[in-house]
Parts: structure tokens; C-alpha cells; sequence
């Protein structure tokens, strides 16, 4: 570098191609191709032996020499040797030349290749508020600052930060600053092409690892040295920022010192410069001080040299000579000094390998410099691409890249050259435009390398890919294959639109709002207003961290990367278009929208996209609004019209009125007049007034004030009856507005009856002078009230004329919309006034009274003494015409203009008088003239009965009565009749429903009964309409008069005591599990029907005979009255003797049951010793494990759950002691049986099949076929000649094998055998075909299986038979169970050595102690009778926990409870804190004596004793199961959660809850455990719980979901054999052979070692025999052969 900077001016002022020879005579140095000539290898007459090549190379690297130069000590010495020696040095030197070619590598730019201080050329990708992106070559991108654009910015930037932190008057001055201080969008546009310098990677965030480039622009950075302005010559690139603006031109700062830049005006253009704009220029000339720019010379040809390496900097445009052509790219020499190369991003257009055809050995190409490495030397990379040759700093993005918008899908990307390190290069369909797939993009599966020849990605491959950015500097698209990309629904914040609906995880919660990730790297935050649409108090409990939610983008912004969601419901819901932006604001569309901000005279309302409107508080409602704020609240969502929108001023104005008026609309409106009755429904209510819809969209409003004739408070109390959608008729039209469209409403009876009666006046013209009017006040002043009438019409009652007695305040007596009555005093027509009097005038009184009198007339009267309809008052006997005869009611007429009815409960006195209950009213006929007595007014709108307060008018409808006892009442009074509890009377069916019936007691009085009330026969119940219509009479009951007078058909049900055991009734089904059902009964009270007590048939599910919300008839088996519990049936022997089929009969008591009896029950526990079986309420029969199969069955818990239906045979009743004892073998509950072998019938020296059932380091136990359970030992010694060191290589549990009968001993029970070949004819039978035997040179390993098989529990002894040691029996007393073994929770069962056998009599090894514990049981049966027999032997056994209990038990058949928990507490300060079983068999009977007879306070105090002083955990276990088994279900549930809370580190805690749940019915709440185990377990149980919860699916819940679990487990762990071989085990219990072989077809298809296949074979044999499919025996053994010799050939 240093000889560079010697030489600079010489090679700066010469040609680009020196005389060789001359220069080497110069330089007093002999150039390699100087040597050459003169070793005579040329010939006579000028003709050369060089190639093109070694012709440009000698060329090269005489320019070389001329740049450097060399030291003159090595010129003389090199200059003094031989020509020979020349020529060899001189052949080495050229072939280290060509090795250093050769050694050239091609390196695209990297992020792990980039340090700070690389200059490289690239475009502006993406403007943003505070930094600028840019595009990169190779896909990279970085970002440029505002304060490393330029100085000249950066020192603005600082002035304007002074002034805001300065005084008052120093912001002033920079005012102007600051409003022409520009944006970054206005200063570059995408696609322009900078200059940028590497100035930092990655970011200041240590937890933040993202790959972030920042840049830097500024002139000094990237414009190489500062002193060095000799580099720069005409048709150099140089980065210039914009100093100042000139008449005349343009300074531009360089970054050189003492030297600038100029653009001429000439030069300029359209272009408009802006101070601390960074550009790229031309170098034009170069003077004294002044570097002459211009903005592009696109007809500028390359340059062949420059003044130094220095000199090379992205962008110049360049002669390059191409030394090298490579798979990845070109390599070349400039000036023959510096490498360069170029990948194969920017060496072809098309990325193929063909670039010999582009490029040519020894040639020179055009380039563009792209990028420098700094280093020594440094890294120069060059770009062929012709959108980078045709250099323009005013580049705009290619056109052709709009064709594919980001995130875009091409279905058909065909792969068109392949790079195996860096990707594949793809035909997108855009002519000119390639894309590209970076390695790592290929899939989501890491990618190694990739071929073009081979492979999911050779050439000519079509794949689907997506658009993920561009790459500007390679004019490529970005693309990727992966799956996950594809599936993504938005790539960038630009894909999103505003109004779409996505869908997003909760992330976090922040005081803000909630942040949801709706996208792979794209956040969006949902403000607290809009999380819904009611304000939530405690958010965090709905949006929990990882919740899926559903929401709409409200807001985009890109500049800021932000992105608003609502969640409200009511936008997520409407079907309304959203508004975006000012210009979709159309006048008269719907739309939807928030309330931003609530003001006194109206509201901003807010709609997508930051839009907002004002909607004015005229406009807010129907009704009269004061002040908004009264009303609305921020958040509120509204629907609106849009009134008017002015985009241009971003002004809008929307109304909460209804604005779309077509024909229909208008006409409905036109036909309303004013002062006319009309009809509609409640809309919506107001805190002040009503809203009707009058039809066709027409709405009126109804204002507080004249809901009533009342005050103000009566006319509260009738808005608060009114409903929206309430009918209402007789509406008087008050004021009606041509220019709103709007319409005032009154319900004033009194101004209703003025309009009908005319007088109430709507124009001045219809008022007359003496006529009394109805009216309202409008206003009061000191001289005066206003009245209103019709239309606004106002009249004046002056202060005089207000009453008789003088008024002082007018507005102290009258209020607004108060009712009036007012008589017109003078009316001036043309002044417009009237004039009115609240005083009588005897003047007009009696035309007043004429007009008021004639509305009563009377038309056409039966009763012929009416004249008036007022003679129609209460008690008022009369006569009148029946018209229609109802089945609920009689239609009378009275007269021609007056109607009645009377109600069926106002016809009979007394049941007995009604000849047909369900037509009571069958004798009356239509035109009876019947004599009735009137009640009071019948208010047919709202169906109630109204005394007679005034007048009674023509067209009112009077409620009549016939009953005799109102007949003949004199005097008359109208009295409500009062009922109370117990009391008979008559009801009357008026309507129904699903859950009751509604009846009339009286015309004023109706009652309820319950669908539960209604009798005792479910089906009548079930079928409500078809046994109880209008009209009916019922004989009822009263049983509650609080509310609603309740009623009753059958006997009343008051509490638990009521009800005794044979009761009937029929209540609802509430619940429904396995165990049974819950049914509601009368009385608010509820039983249960448990499984036993469901049908006379155990095979009918619950399922299947009850329904839930269905009424069925039950039959009452006991009430515990202090636990209030009712034990219900439906057995139909029960419920209906008469017609029951039973099947399984009930078993009342032990008496019922006698040794030998075949019944059937439901498994209560599946317990260690065995299976408990409930037959009868309180009967519970053991079945021990001996008991329980004819074979043996290791894994015999898995063939049973709870609520199981099994069949079995009564072995022994124990009545004393309330025991049952019962078999489940078949051999013994049907006559026939597959035992065929005893014990006697074995034979020293016979032969006999049997199965391979453990196998120990002393020899095999082998379980004899056709026998009970016989298990015969064949030891070590007797399984083969020869000596065998390891059984298990030989055998393994569940071969098939012949054996010999060695020894037998009948007192010991034992059998020997052996299996030696030697014991056997030549002719045995035995067959071997079953056993495929495997071998392979992998035999011989010791490769441990333990993953691979169940554990198998180790044998006690060498037994010949299944035993079991037997505990003693747990005490039972009054029915009770206090064993503590007997639950749910206990450990798995031990081996099959340990199963039960009552005829063991040789104690087995280590263990003792049972036999001790039988002793004392029998020395216990012996004495203790009394309580000193108790102490007596507590002394010599003070430790004896079955001592202590049964003295516990003792005081409890005497009813001693106290004395019991006293003797518990005893033993436990007396037994040895070492016995810690002991104590814990004394907890247990102490929470066993709580369950039964404390409360639960007290069971909660003794089980805090019982944690304190034992495990807790084990405490926990036993007393749930315990609760378990007493069905006290809810408090083992409370239990469990207690035990799950403290015990959450507890795998087996998890699956036993799980367990409890499925099995009472609570799948979600067991199903939600799983995800809640796995946040507490650590991970190194999380494949065993998952398992576990697979597992209980399979038994207790849906094996679907088991199967699903399992799946999620193996794709994760696909070599876990234990797991393959527990799927296949629960699998075969489901009993699907296709799923079975699938499953072993697909644990074979994986690797696995010999001996493991052998065991999956050997079990799929076992299975193919089990079914008896000889086919699939043959396949299975023929694929095991297969399977060998493929082993062997491999």
C-alpha cells in the first residue's frame, strides 16, 4: 500500500496501457515478460507463443510493477543473476500468480461477513418517521438514522433540541425553523440508490439477539480518507450531502477536507434540493478545491484504472478482466492489482450455470463496485446486473416488482439453478424478475444442502412459494417454501387492512390494554376501551396469557408499527360497512362506531382508521336530550347516519336518528294526523321518555311527563312497567315536525278522551268560547299559567282566573305537563290569542255539562232501566245477552255500546256444581239472557281487573259475576278473598307452559302449579297441553301465598320431614352421570336414584332411561332428614308392580342373599385385595383376587372400573358381621367349566402344557394349563442340557412351553419341572412353530429392555399356586367399613404370589408380621366381650392398632361415640411414635368415625391432626378414598383440590383426580388437569403424566382422545417401545384388530434391535392366537422370517 502511495501521481498521469519495455527500463527492472523474451523462446519475425491469457497477464503485471514499484536493492540483485535463474524464478513466480488466482474465493455479502467500516452500495427500501431502510445486496437490509444522513441535518436536528429546551424567546426564533425542518418522506423516495457505511451490528438490548445493521450516510464515512482527494477523478461516484442552495447552483459537502462539491444550475433539473439532503454524484472535473457533480452521466464509459486501491468504492463503474469462472460466481482482477469478484446473485440475470457465454477468460467486463470488505488487502465485489450498470441516483423501484405484492402465493415456483450452500433460485412467471429461496427457507425442517440433480429442489422442481420482501440491489424476489410461512395469515403490517377480522393470542396484559400476537412477529394492542363492550373490572381473569381471541383491526400505522383491535362484540357483530376514511363517509349510509369523547351539546364519534365524526346532541335520540353527558359514556358504541362529510376538511356529521326515508316510511308518516289515536310498540326507553314504532320505521316519543295524568312519580312507576316491544294502543299525536320528521306522542287519559270527544283543539279556529277543553301546562309565569294544547296551540289562564281562593305563586300549584281541564274565556282570532279559565262559569255551566253529558249515552240496553252508561256501577245487578260462549269465559252484552265478561271463576260456588270438569261452561249457550251482577272494569290490554273509580264510558269492558254467593250479596262489597297454606279451592286453567300451569281462583286472583304439582304420573306431565287446556277445573291446594299464589294437585310437600319412605312422585331429572341420576322434587327438594335403585334391568345405562329436564315417577326408598338426603327409585316394581318385568331383582337386606345365589351388581372399588361390589343399599360384596378369573391375569385392575356391571356367585353370608363374600369365575358360576386338571391329577413323570408366567435368575414359574391357577417351578438347572447363565436369553413371560413333572408335593402345595429335551421321546408333540426364533450378531449385547416391557414385580417365593397373604378383615360396624385399604387411591396391586388363597398355610418369607396380626385377630374373637377384657389385652399389645379399633368399635355398636373418639385419642398417645402404621390405622378409624357420625367441622379438625402427625399426603389419599366410597362426593371433590394444591409436585396426585372426575361425570374439569399437571410437574414427568392421562381416556373417558394423546407422544418420541407397547395394550382391550396390526406394522416399520422386535412379534403372536385368526397367526410368523433374513443380509 505504501508503494501505492509513492506511485500515485505517475500512474495517475499516464495511459491506461504503458509501454512495457519502457517502463522497465526505467525503473531499472526486468518485468517477467521481459525475461521471457529474451530466453529465446520467441522466433524470428515477431510471431508470440502467448496465449490471450498469459498475453494480458504479463500486461497486468507490468502495471503492477509500475504501481508499486520495487526496492532498488532487489532490482540490482535480480538484475546481476543469470537468465537461466530468471527464467526458473520467473516460471515460479507465474505459477504462484496462478495458485493465487486459483485461490480466490467468492463470498456473498453476509451478516456474520460485515464489520463495521464496510462501504457498500444500496437502495432505499422503506421511508420511515426517524430512520431510513435500506435494501442490501444478498437479501441483507439495514437502516440509516436521521443523525447519520448528514452534518448539516444533524446540526439542525440539535438546534431545534436547544430551542425546545431553551427559553421562551429562543423557541420563538427557531420557529421557523422547526415548521420548515422536513420529513424524511419529502427529502427520499424508494428505490433511490445511497451509499452507505457499516458503522454497528446488532442492537444495545443484551436480551434482544436480532440481527440489526445501522448505517451510516454522511459523506465523511463512506467517501473513504478525508485526505485523500486525489482518488476522485472524472467519472468517479461520490456521496455528497447538500450544504446550501445558491442562485447559481448547489454546495455540496464531500467529506474532503478542504475541498466541496458543486452542481451547476445547468445540471439541476426538476429536482428540488433540500439542505442535509445526502446524494449520489458524478464526479464531472476536479479543480484547486472544487469537485464539479453531477447528478447521473449514464453515457460515461467505464474506468480502466484509478489513482489507488483506495480509490475502489461502491458505485463506480468499472472495467474488470474476468481471470476465473466458478459454480458460485466470476472472478477478476482491476488494474491487475485488486481482487474482485461477483456471486452468482450479480454475475447473471438468470443465475444459471451457463456463464460461459457471458463471460470470457481474459476479457474485460463492465462492472459496478457493490460492496468493500476492509481488510488487507480488501474485499471488492462488482455486479453485472444491467439495473446496477445503468446507474441512476434517481432509480425508481423496478415497475416489474409491483407485480407481486409481499406476502403473495406463487402456486407454481419452478426452480430453475440450485446453490447447495446458498439456495435455489426460482421463475416466479415474472419475465426479467427471478426469485430466490434462501437454504434456511426451504423448509421448516433444517435443510443441510441441497442438489441440482437430486432431491425435493433440483432443477426444474415446482414447489408453492410466498413473496416475502424484495431484494432491490439483486432485482430479485424473496421467497420461502416453508409451510409455516405459507400458512401465516399476514407477513408484514401492510398485508392488513383496516376493518378485517383476525385472530391472535394474548401475549400480555399492560395497564394500557391487552397485546395479542396475531401474527408471526406482529403485535397488536387492544386499548382498554375496546377489550368490550361493557367495562370489565378485572380483565386479567377473561384474558389469560396464551387465550385465542377474535378481534378487528381499528388502526394501522405503519411509520410506527402499530396496530389497534377492538374486541367489542358489537363491531365484531355488524353487518354495517366500516368507514376508513373521510372519502367512504357517503351521506345517508349506516354505520358503526365508538364514542371518543362526550361533550354537553353532542359527542365525537370514532370509526376505523382514526375517522371521526361529531354527532350533535339534537341528533343523539328521539327523545329530548339536555346534556349528553347524562346519557352517553366514552366506549359506547353507537350506530349512526351519516348526515353530512366534507373529506377535504375532514369534517363529518352523523345522527343516532333514523335518516333513511323511502315511500313506505313517508307515506306511513303523511297518514298520521294530528290529534289522532294511533297504535305501536315500545322501541327503546329513555330515562325521560319513550320511544314507540308507529310501523314502516315511523317512531314517536312519549315524554316522562305524559305517560300519566299524574305526578311525576306515578308516571315513573309507568315507564318502569313498560317493556321494550309492549303493545300500546290509543296513543294520542301531540305535535308532529314536517322539517325533523318527528312526532310527540302523550298517553294522558284525560287529553285521549278530550281528542275523542273534540275537545281538544288544534287550531285556534276550532276553539269556542265557553267550552270546556282538557289540556297541559306548558310553562308558569308571575301572571299567568299557559296551557297547551293540539300543535303547540297555546291558551293563557290569567293569575285571576287560576282558582276560587287567591294564588300567590302560580308556579307553586302548577307544574309542567301537569293535566288540566279549562273552559275558554275569549278567543282573538286575529292577534292569535286565547284566553282560558281554571274557574266554573255559571254562565255556561249548563251548556258545558250538556257537552260533557252526552258521551255516557246508552244504546239499545237489555236492561231497560239503564239509561245512562254511568248507571253501570259496582254491585249493580242487571241483565245482559250472552254473545259467545268461551271455554274460559262468557261475552255478554249489555248493551249495544257496553260489553262484559264473565270469567269461568265467576260462575260457581262450589266444585260440586260444576256438572263436567273440563267444560265447566258446556250449559251456556250463545243468546241466554242471563242476570249478572258488575264487578269492576276488565283492562283487556294488560289482562287485569279494574275497580270502578269513575264513570264507566261506552266501549269499556266490565268484568261480570254469576256466582250465586255474589248474587245474593247484600250489601255489596268487592273484597279480594285471602288464602292461606292448606286451604282446597277451585282453580281455573287460563294458560301453560313447559314448567307450569297458570289457573283464575277469582277474576282478581290467579295461582301457579307446578309441573312437579301436577300429579304423580310423569307421562301426563311430560304431555302438559294434552291434559290441561283452557278452561279446566282443578281441585288444588294452597302451598304458598308469598308472591304468587302457588297451588298444587297432590298432597303439599313441606321439607324433608314430609316426605316418608313408599312416597310417589314425579320430579325432573337434573343431572345424569354413571352413577345414577339427580331428580328434583316438590317442595324445592332433590334425591338421588343411584344405579342399583334405576330398573329392574342393570343392562339399561343411565343414560338411556333418563333424560335431563324430563319428569319422571319416583318412588321415595329412605330420607335422612338431618343430611337431607332422599334415596330415590324408578324401578317399575316400584314406581308400577302391576306391569314390571324384573330382571334383576332388589336385594332389600343380607337376608335376601344365601351362599350359592347368581346375581348381578356395580363395582363400588377396585382395591388391591380385590373388587367390592354393591348389591343392595348398604350391601357390599368382596370378591377377592382369586376369585376373580378362572386363568391368570397379571393386570387384572384393567379389566375393571367403577359403576362396572358384573355377574357373580355368592360364596358366604356372614350375618353377624354383615360380610359377603362373592366369585366371578365363570368355572363356578355356571356348571360347566375349563378346569379339568386338579392338583391330585398332576403325576410324577407325565408331560403337561403350560405358560411361562416370571422368569427368575433361579429358574422359570410356569403356570399349568386346565388348572386353577397352578404355578409349578422349573429351576435353572432343569431348563436345558447344557448350563444356561441367562434365562431370559432363552425364555420370556407368556411362552408357550411343554414341561416335565418332576416332584410333586401335596403338603407344600409345590410342583417341580423341567424342561430339558432330554425328558422328551423323539416323538413329543410339542409343537415349535410358535416360537420364531431370532438371531443376529446383536444377540450378544447387553442392551437393557426396561423401557420396552412393563415391570414385572419380583416373586416372594417359589410358589405352585397364586396366594395371597391374607390381611386381617377390616371391623365393620352398623354397615360401616373401617378398613383404610379400601380406596381408590391405593398403590398397584402386588404380584401374583401375593393374590389371595384362604387355604395358605406355610408362612411365607418375610412376612411375620400378618401372621402375628392373625393371631391377635383370633385371640380377639376369643375374649374381648367387654371393655376391662379390652384393657386387658391392650396392656400386653399397647401397640395394636387392630386392638385400639376394635375397642373403638365396641363403644360404637353401644352408641358411645364420644367414649370412641376418647379411646382413638388414647391410642394414639400411647402407641410408639416408632409404629408409625400403627398411629395411621388410628387416624384413619378417627376419620372414619368423623365421616360417619361428626359434623363437618369436626372431620376438618381431626384431619388437620392427622396431617400434622402423618404423612399428608398419604392422609389425603386415604380419606377421599374413604369419602369415595361413602358417595360423599362433593366433599372428597373439596378433598382433592386440597391435596392437588399442596401436592402439585405429586405425579399420581393428577392421574387420581383425573380418575375421580371421569369417573362421576366431570370430563372437561379431568381433561383441564392435564394442561394444569404439565405447568407444575417438571419436565421430566411430562411424558409419563401425558401418558398416564392417555391411559385413563382409554378406560374412563373417550378413547378417541386416548388415541389422539398417545399419537402427540410417539411423533415425539418415536423410539420409546414402552410407549408403542402401552398403546398397543389399550388398544387391545378396545378390541379393533385392524387398529391393532396397524399399530404393530407401524412399531416394526421403525429401527428397531433384534431383541426388541422379537418381543413386539412374540406379543403379536400372543394376540393373533387370543382372537383365533389362524391367517394372521401365518402372516405374523411369515413377517418375523422376513424380518430375520433382511437382518442377516444387512
Amino acid at each position: 500500500m505504501a508503494g501505492n502511495k509513492r506511485r500515485r501521481d505517475t500512474v495517475s498521469n499516464g495511459s491506461d496501457k504503458p509501454d512495457n519495455d519502457k517502463s522497465s527500463q526505467q525503473n531499472g527492472t526486468t518485468s517477467s515478460l521481459s525475461a521471457v523474451e529474451s530466453s529465446g523462446d520467441f522466433p524470428r519475425g515477431g510471431g508470440s507463443t502467448l496465449t490471450p491469457l498469459e498475453y494480458k497477464e504479463a500486461v497486468t503485471e507490468a502495471k503492477r510493477e509500475a504501481l508499486t514499484g520495487t526496492d532498488e536493492a532487489e532490482v540490482t540483485k535480480a538484475s546481476s543473476k543469470p537468465s537461466k535463474k530468471k527464467k526458473k524464478n520467473t516460471t515460479k513466480a507465474t505459477s504462484s500468480n496462478e495458485d493465487e488466482l486459483s485461490s480466490v474465493s467468492i463470498e456473498s455479502l453476509k451478516y456474520k461477513s460485515l464489520i463495521p467500516g464496510t462501504l457498500i452500495l444500496g437502495q432505499v427500501s422503506q421511508i420511515n418517521t426517524l430512520d431510513i431502510a435500506v435494501s442490501l445486496p444478498n437479501g441483507l437490509s439495514g437502516y440509516v438514522p436521521i443523525t447519520s444522513i448528514s452534518e448539516k441535518l444533524s446540526q439542525r436536528l440539535e438546534n431545534l433540541d436547544d430551542a425546545a429546551t431553551g427559553t421562551d424567546s429562543e423557541a420563538v426564533d427557531h420557529l421557523d425553523e422547526f415548521n420548515n425542518f422536513p420529513d424524511l418522506i419529502d427529502l427520499y423516495h424508494v428505490g433511490q440508490w445511497i451509499r452507505v457505511c457499516v458503522t454497528k451490528l446488532g442492537t444495545d438490548d443484551t436480551k434482544n439477539n436480532k440481527k440489526h445493521v445501522e448505517l451510516s450516510m454522511r459523506p465523511q464515512d463512506v467517501n473513504g480518507p478525508t485526505e485523500e482527494p486525489n482518488n476522485y477523478t472524472s467519472g468517479s461516484v461520490i456521496q455528497a450531502a447538500v450544504s446550501s442552495v445558491e442562485d447559481h447552483g448547489i454546495v455540496f459537502d464531500v467529506g474532503l477536507k478542504n475541498f466541496n462539491g458543486f452542481l451547476s444550475k445547468k445540471n439541476i433539473g426538476d429536482y428540488k434540493f433540500v439542505e442535509g439532503q445526502s446524494l449520489v454524484c458524478t464526479v464531472l472535473s476536479k479543480d484547486q478545491r472544487t469537485l464539479h457533480l453531477a447528478l447521473s452521466t449514464p453515457d460515461s464509459p467505464p474506468l480502466d484504472g484509478l489513482p489507488s486501491v483506495q480509490a475502489i468504492l461502491p458505485g463506480n463503474y468499472i472495467n474488470v478482466l474476468i481471470t476465473d469462472l466458478k459454480d458460485n460466481g466470476v472472478v477478476g482482477k482491476y488494474m491487475g492489482v485488486a481482487d474482485v469478484t461477483s456471486d452468482l446473485f450479480h454475475c447473471s440475470v438468470n443465475q444459471t450455470k451457463d456463464l460461459e457465454k457471458q463471460f470470457h477468460l481474459a476479457k474485460s467486463s463492465p462492472a459496478r463496485v457493490l460492496f468493500v470488505l476492509p481488510g488487507d488487502p480488501p474485499k471488492i465485489a462488482v455486479s453485472f446486473l444491467p439495473h446496477i450498470l445503468s446507474f441512476n441516483f434517481d432509480s425508481a423501484k423496478p415497475q416489474k416488482l409491483d407485480q407481486l405484492d409481499v406476502g403473495f402465493i406463487v402456486n407454481t415456483a419452478k426452480v430453475t439453478h440450485v446453490s447447495p450452500s446458498l439456495g435455489v433460485f426460482c421463475d416466479v412467471g415474472i419475465p426479467g424478475i427471478y426469485g430466490f429461496t434462501h437454504i434456511s427457507r426451504l423448509s421448516d425442517k433444517k435443510v443441510a444442502n441441497v442438489s441440482s440433480n437430486n432431491g425435493p429442489y433440483k432443477v426444474n422442481s415446482v414447489h408453492r412459494a410466498r413473496v416475502t420482501g424484495y431484494s432491490y440491489v439483486d432485482n430479485l424476489f424473496i421467497l420461502s417454501f416453508q409451510n409455516s410461512v405459507l400458512e401465516q395469515p399476514f407477513l408484514r403490517i401492510e398485508d392488513i387492512n383496516v376493518g378485517q377480522y383476525v385472530e391472535g393470542s394474548v401475549l400480555k396484559l399492560i395497564p394500557q390494554g391487552i397485546v395479542v400476537t396475531i401474527a408471526d412477529g406482529i403485535n397488536a394492542l387492544v386499548p382498554s376501551s375496546h377489550m368490550s363492550d361493557i367495562a370489565l373490572q378485572f380483565p386479567e381473569r377473561r384474558f389469560k396469557v396464551g387465550t385465542t381471541v377474535k378481534g378487528r383491526v381499528l388502526t394501522t400505522n405503519v411509520l410506527r408499527r402499530r396496530v389497534i383491535l377492538t374486541l367489542k362484540k358489537s363491531l365484531l357483530n355488524s353487518d354495517l360497512p366500516p368507514i376508513c376514511s373521510f372519502e367512504q363517509a357517503t351521506p345517508g349510509i349506516r354505520a358503526i362506531g365508538v364514542l371518543a369523547r362526550v361533550l354537553e351539546d353532542g359527542a365525537i364519534v370514532e370509526f376505523y382508521n382514526s375517522v371521526r365524526g361529531f354527532l350533535p346532541v339534537s341528533e343523539m335520540s328521539e327523545a329530548y336530550i339536555r346534556d349528553a353527558r347524562e346519557h352517553f359514556k366514552i366506549g359506547q358504541t353507537v350506530s349512526v347516519t351519516i348526515l353530512s362529510c366534507e373529506p377535504s376538511e375532514r369534517k363529518m356529521r352523523v345522527s343516532c336518528r333514523e335518516q333513511n326515508w323511502d315511500e313506505k316510511r313517508l307515506e306511513q308518516f303523511d297518514s298520521i294526523s294530528l290529534g289522532s289515536l294511533v297504535s305501536g310498540s315500545v322501541l327503546q326507553k329513555t330515562e325521560n321518555s319513550v320511544i314507540v314504532d308507529l310501523g314502516n320505521k315511523v317512531s314517536g316519543v312519549i315524554a316522562l311527563g305524559h305517560l300519566s295524568d299524574g305526578d311525576l312519580t306515578k308516571s315513573t312507576k309507568v315507564l318502569n312497567k313498560l317493556r321494550v316491544s309492549t303493545k300500546i294502543t290509543d296513543v294520542l299525536v301531540l305535535r308532529k315536525g314536517q322539517d325533523k320528521r318527528n312526532i310527540t306522542l302523550s298517553l294522558k287519559k284525560s287529553l285521549i278522551n278530550a281528542a275523542k270527544e273534540e275537545r281538544f283543539p288544534k287550531t285556534i279556529q276550532e276553539v269556542k268560547e265557553g267550552v270546556k277543553y282538557a289540556g297541559f301546562v306548558r310553562n308558569t309565569t308571575d301572571f299567568g299559567v299557559f296551557v297547551e294544547f293540539c300543535d303547540g296551540l297555546v291558551a293563557l289562564v290569567p293569575k285571576a282566573y287560576l282558582s276560587e281562593d287567591y294564588v300567590p305563586v302560580p308556579g307553586a300549584l302548577f307544574k309542567p305537563q301537569q293535566s288540566v281541564e279549562c273552559v275558554c274565556l275569549s278567543v282573538n282570532l286575529q292577534q292569535k290569542k286565547i284566553f282560558m279559565s281554571f274557574k266554573p262559569l255559571s254562565s255556561n255551566k249548563q251548556r258545558v255539562t250538556e257537552v260533557l253529558d252526552s258521551k255516557y249515552d246508552i244504546e239499545k240496553p237489555v236492561d231497560e232501566s239503564i239509561k245512562k252508561t254511568y248507571d253501570y256501577t259496582a254491585g249493580k245487578v242487571t241483565w245482559g245477552t250472552i254473545t259467545s260462549v268461551k271455554a274460559s269465559q262468557l261475552n255478554v252484552e249489555l248493551a249495544a255500546n257496553v260489553q262484559g265478561r264473565v270469567e269461568v271463576s265467576e260462575v260457581f260456588d262450589k266444585a260440586e256444581d260444576i256438572e263436567s270438569l273440563n267444560k265447566p261452561l258446556k250449559n251456556f249457550k250463545k243468546g241466554d239472557k242471563i242476570c249478572v251482577r258488575v264487578l269492576g272494569i276488565h283492562d283487556s290490554r294488560h289482562h287485569k281487573f279494574l275497580p270502578i273509580s269513575h264513570r264507566v264510558s261506552p266501549k269499556q269492558f266490565l268484568e261480570l259475576s254469576v256466582r250465586p254467593s255474589v248474587m245474593s250479596m247484600e250489601p255489596f262489597k268487592l273484597e279480594t278473598p285471602t288464602f292461606k297454606k292448606g286451604d282446597s279451592v277451585i282453580a281455573y286453567v287460563n294458560n301453560i307452559s313447559q314448567e307450569c300451569v297458570w289457573v283464575s281462583v277469582t277474576s282478581t286472583i290467579n295461582g301457579r302449579i307446578m309441573a312437579m304439582d301436577l300429579g304423580y304420573d310423569a307421562e301426563v306431565i311430560n304431555s302438559i297441553p294434552k291434559h290441561f287446556f283452557g278452561g279446566k277445573a282443578l281441585k288444588c291446594t294452597v302451598i304458598d301465598t308469598s308472591k304468587v299464589l302457588g297451588l298444587s294437585l297432590i298432597k303439599p310437600v313441606d321439607g324433608y320431614e314430609s316426605v316418608k319412605p313408599g312416597d310417589k312422585f314425579s320430579g325432573r331429572v337434573m343431572n345424569v352421570n354413571e352413577s345414577g341420576a339427580i331428580v328434583h322434587l316438590p317442595g324445592h327438594l332433590t334425591g338421588r336414584v343411584s344405579r342399583l335403585d334405576m330398573s329392574d334391568d342393570y343392562d339399561i345405562a343411565p343414560n338411556e332411561k333418563f333424560v335431563r329436564n324430563k319428569y319422571i315417577s319416583v318412588y321415595v326408598m329412605s330420607v335422612d332428614v338431618s343430611n337431607k338426603k332422599i334415596a330415590l327409585s324408578t324401578r317399575e316394581s316400584r314406581v308400577n308392580p302391576q306391569n314390571a318385568e324384573v330382571k334383576d331383582r332388589e336385594i332389600k337386606s343380607i337376608d335376601d342373599l344365601k351362599p350359592g345365589d347368581v346375581c348381578r351388581g356395580f363395582v363400588s372399588n377396585v382395591a388391591d385385595q380385590g373388587l367390592f361390589v354393591s348389591l343392595g343399599h348398604d350391601l357390599v360384596a368382596r370378591i377377592k383376587i382369586a376369585e376373580l378369573f378362572d386363568t391368570f391375569i397379571k393386570e387384572w385392575k384393567t379389566q375393571f372400573q367403577v359403576n362396572m356391571l358384573v355377574r357373580g356367585k355368592i360364596i358366604s353370608v356372614d350375618h353377624d358381621t354383615k360380610r359377603i363374600e362373592m366369585t366371578l369365575k365363570p368355572s363356578k358360576i355356571d356348571e360347566s367349566s375349563s378346569i379339568t386338571t386338579a392338583f391330585s391329577d398332576l403325576q410324577v413323570g407325565s408331560n403337561i402344557d403350560g405358560t411361562v408366567a416370571k422368569v427368575e435368575d433361579y429358574g422359570l414359574l410356569i403356570k399349568i394349563d386346565s388348572t386353577d391357577g397352578i404355578v409349578g417351578l422349573c429351576h435353572k438347572s432343569e431348563v436345558a442340557d447344557a448350563v444356561v447363565n441367562d434365562i431370559s436369553r432363552l425364555y420370556s413371560v407368556g411362552d408357550k412351553v411343554r414341561a416335565h413333572v418332576l416332584d410333586v408335593n401335596p403338603e407344600k402345595r409345590r410342583i417341580s419341572l423341567g424342561l430339558k429335551s432330554s425328558y422328551f421321546d423323539a416323538d413329543s408333540d410339542v409343537d415349535l412353530s410358535d416360537e420364531i426364533e431370532m438371531k443376529s450378531a446383536d444377540e450378544s449385547s447387553d442392551e437393557e429392555m426396561a423401557e420396552d416391557q412393563q415391570s414385572e414385580s419380583e416373586a416372594d417365593e417359589e410358589s405352585s399356586s397364586e396366594e395371597e397373604n391374607e390381611k386381617p378383615a377390616p371391623l365393620n360396624v352398623n354397615g360401616f367399613d373401617w378398613g383404610d385399604s379400601s380406596t381408590v387411591f391405593d398403590k398397584p396391586a402386588r404380584d401374583v404370589s401375593e393374590s389371595e388363597s384362604e387355604d395358605d398355610e406355610t408362612p411365607k418369607r418375610k412376612k411375620s408380621k400378618p401372621d402375628n396380626f392373625n393371631d391377635e385377630e383370633r385371640d380377639l374373637d376369643e375374649a374381648p366381650h367387654v371393655p376391662a377384657d379390652f384393657e386387658r389385652q391392650l396392656l400386653s399389645s399397647p401397640n395394636s392398632s387392630f386392638l385400639w379399633i376394635s375397642y373403638m368399635a365396641y363403644q360404637l355398636n353401644l352408641n358411645e361415640i364420644e367414649k370412641a373418639r376418647e379411646i382413638g385419642q388414647r391410642a394414639l398417645n400411647t402407641i410408639n411414635y416408632r409404629e408409625e402404621e400403627e398411629k395411621l390405622n388410628v387416624w384413619m378409624a378417627l376419620l372414619n368415625l368423623e365421616i360417619a357420625y361428626g359434623t363437618t367441622e369436626s372431620l376438618q379438625n381431626t384431619f388437620k391432626d392427622a396431617c400434622a402427625h402423618c404423612e399428608p399426603l398419604v392422609v389425603y389419599e386415604k380419606l377421599c378414598g374413604v369419602l369415595i366410597k361413602s358417595n360423599k362426593l362433593d366433599l372428597a371433590n373439596e378433598y382433592m383440590e386440597g391435596m392437588l394444591k399442596n401436592f402439585k409436585q405429586v405425579p399420581s396426585v393428577w392421574t387420581q383426580y383425573a380418575s375421580f372426575l371421569l369417573t362421576n361425570g366431570s370430563e372437561d374439569t379431568a381433561r383441564g388437569l392435564l394442561q394444569r399437571s404439565l405447568q407444575s410437574l417438571p419436565k421430566s414427568e411430562h411424558v409419563k403424566i401425558i401418558e398416564k392421562f392417555a391411559i385413563l381416556e382409554f378406560k374412563q373417558g373417550d378413547p378417541e382422545r386416548g388415541r389422539t394423546i398417545f399419537e402427540g407422544l410417539l411423533s415425539n418420541y418415536p423410539k420409546r417401545l414402552d410407549l408403542w407397547n402401552v398403546l398397543i395394550d389399550m388398544e387391545v382391550k378396545q378390541g379393533d384388530t385392524a387398529i391393532i396390526r396397524r399399530l404393530f406394522e407401524r412399531v416394526l416399520a421403525s429401527k428397531l434391535s433384534t431383541k426388541k422386535a422379537k418381543f413386539i412379534f412374540k406379543k403379536w403372536l400372543t394376540y393373533e392366537k387370543e382372537i383365533g385368526d389362524n391367517k394372521g397367526v401365518d402372516s405374523v410368523k411369515q413377517k418375523a422370517l422376513e424380518y430375520v433374513s433382511g437382518n442377516r443380509e444387512d
